[in-house]
């Protein structure tokens, strides 16, 4: 059954490659070309040697495709882009984990006048290895986005945002939805032609669907635009104030610093160089908090206009606090209980905080290939290794992946 399985697929793949060098479909143009209609394909074959991202080490063939149509409006003040999707993987051995997710999205921009801004709106079913659980997982998650920038008076201006996600998990027995509500707002002062000074506060309210929430407040202050001589980006440096709250109440604040600095660098009109600091508080799919920094580069070569290649490496550490209250680890087989003392997840693998502090390092290469606008190919290779203090969650991850894909 399996050597069928997989003899399906790659014949499958094989159809699909063909079908995608064709021009099959062409793109749309209306209304003197303001409005465009673009449609998508891509098909991939990979070998992932840790499906689950766990020290299990299952690794299994994983063959997919999606296809997606796009639309774009460039006509008057608002602009329009529109897309739909879908997105299919089949494993080789592990049935099981097939999975068909759709994506939807909506956007409406305004990018002249004095006030410019945008408007999000998608949905999009996702399948993944959780290395902050260790298990995979599938969710539907829908963000909303508000973002808007003013000029206020002067040399100052002020810039903001409203946001909306819901990330809604198919199995609620062993994860918890998280839904959350944003609001930022910052005031941006010119300092010279090539850089601003920046004050910035953000709100966050976050409910999980074990009757759990928290409130966060953070304040920052950054620079943007030129930071040293040929380095542009922006440096942003906060204070941030999280107040969990379960069913027993208000829970202790925790504190801690934060930072967001991604940056460029162009070292020639074919070579790139950006990175990338980061560091936040994050909720795990289980509703643990995780105090996550992270440290990025990535370079782009492009050799000519038909090869490229990227590459970029992290590093990262993830400090688990704990979660909102439900956790009792016994012994060496955990357990999550609720309040009440019901038994919600038994035999749950132990990587739920706060005896767990995992560092990670991951690295990737792409070579690219452009036959032209219609066709493109790549190759990827990407290793992960996370070191973890729960031996469960001690794992590499290794993989490579063949894509093309076209698009009209």
């Amino acid at each position: 059954m399996t050597s069928r399985r997989e003899f399906r697929a790659a014949l499958a793949f094989g159809l699909a490659t063909s079908l995608a060098v064709t021009p099959a479909r062409a793109l749309v143009t209306l209304n003197d070309g303001h409005d465009k209609i673009f449609v998508s394909g891509s098909m991939s074959v990979s070998r992932d040697s840790n499906i689950f991202a766990n020290s299990d080490n299952k690794g299994d063939f994983v063959y997919s495709t999606s296809l997606s149509a796009e639309y774009t409006r460039r006509a008057g003040w608002i602009g329009v882009n529109a897309n739909a999707g879908v997105s299919s993987s089949r494993f080789g051995t592990l049935e099981g984990q097939d999975f068909d997710n759709p994506s939807f999205g909506l956007e409406f921009t305004k990018q002249s006048g004095r006030t410019t801004g945008s408007l999000t709106f998608s949905a999009a079913r996702e399948s993944r290895a959780d290395a902050s659980v260790n298990v995979r997982s599938s969710s539907w998650n829908i963000p909303v986005g508000l973002n808007f920038k003013y000029p206020i008076a002067g040399t100052y201006t002020l810039a903001g945002s409203l946001g909306y996600s819901s990330r809604r998990y198919v199995d609620e027995t062993a994860f918890a939805s998280l839904t959350s509500i944003s609001a930022s707002l910052d005031v941006f002062h010119i300092l010279t032609s090539e850089r601003d000074m920046l004050v910035g506060y953000r709100y966050r309210h976050n409910e999980t669907s074990r009757d759990t929430s928290s409130a966060d407040h953070a304040f920052s202050l950054g620079i943007n635009g030129k930071l040293i001589r040929g380095v542009s980006g922006s440096l942003r440096v906060g204070y941030q104030v999280r107040i969990p709250r379960t069913a027993l109440g208000e829970q202790a604040a925790i504190k801690s610093w934060t930072i967001s600095s991604p940056a460029s660098f162009s070292i020639s009109k074919k070579l790139n160089l950006n990175g990338s600091i980061g560091k936040d508080l994050a909720i795990t799919a289980t509703d643990s908090f995780v105090d996550t920094t992270t440290a990025t580069i990535d370079t782009q070569y492009a050799y000519n206009s038909h090869l490229s290649f990227t590459a970029s490496a992290t590093y990262g550490d993830s400090k688990f606090l704990g979660e909102s209250g439900r956790v009792v680890l016994t012994g060496a087989t955990p357990a999550v209980f609720d309040f009440d003392g019901t038994l919600l997840v038994p035999a749950f693998p132990a990587v739920l905080g706060k005896h767990r502090h995992d560092n990670y390092f991951t690295w990737s290469a792409n070579l690219g290939y452009s036959l032209n606008e219609h066709f493109k190919a790549m190759l990827t290779y990407s290793w992960f290794k996370n070191w973890s203090t729960i031996e469960f969650a001690d794992f590499v991850r290794s993989s490579w992946t063949l894509s093309l894909s076209s698009r009209w």
